[in-house]
C-alpha cells in the first residue's frame, strides 16, 4: 500500500501592492493576492508591446524554475528564442504565436509549451496575459 503525505514547512504571504520576487530560499509555500492584477514591465524590445514579470523561483542552479507573467499587446509582433524549456497557460484574452511553421491562436485556459532552442514569434490582436513557469534562473527571460 502506497501513502502519501504533504509537509507544510512554512507560509508567506506576498501582497500584491508591495511585491518585489519572491524567491524560495528554503521550502515553503508562496502565495501572491492579485497576481494577475500585477503592473508588469515591459520587456524593452523596441517597438514590441511585451511585459514580463517574474513572480517565484527557486535558488537550485542544476534544475532553476522560474514562474511569472507575460503580456502581449496589439503591436508590432515579438520574436524571441528560448534557450530553456517554458509553458504558458493563457489567463486572460489571446495571444497569437508561431514558430514559423504552425501558428495558433491561444486564448483563456489553453497551454502552450516552448522547448529550448525553438524560436517564437507573438502578436495579439488585443491583448493576452499568460502564466509562464520556465526551466531559468530569475530574471533569465
Amino acid at each position: 500500500m502506497k501513502t502519501s503525505v504533504l509537509i507544510v514547512v512554512s507560509a508567506t504571504l506576498v501582497s500584491a501592492a508591495s511585491i518585489s520576487v519572491a524567491r524560495a530560499a528554503e521550502i515553503k509555500l508562496q502565495y501572491i493576492d492579485g497576481a494577475s492584477k500585477l503592473e508588469l514591465p515591459s520587456m524593452n524590445v523596441e517597438g514590441t508591446n511585451a511585459f514580463l514579470r517574474d513572480l517565484v523561483g527557486n535558488s537550485d542552479k542544476t534544475a532553476p524554475i522560474t514562474c511569472g507573467l507575460f503580456r502581449m499587446e496589439k503591436g508590432k509582433h515579438l520574436t524571441y528564442t528560448y534557450d530553456y524549456d517554458e509553458a504558458k497557460i493563457i489567463l486572460d484574452g489571446s495571444i497569437t504565436v508561431s514558430d514559423g511553421e504552425t501558428t495558433v491562436t491561444a486564448d483563456a485556459g489553453d497551454v502552450l509549451y516552448f522547448p529550448k532552442g525553438a524560436t517564437i514569434e507573438f502578436s495579439s490582436n488585443d491583448s493576452g496575459l499568460g502564466f509562464i513557469c520556465g526551466n531559468r534562473e530569475m530574471g533569465g527571460a
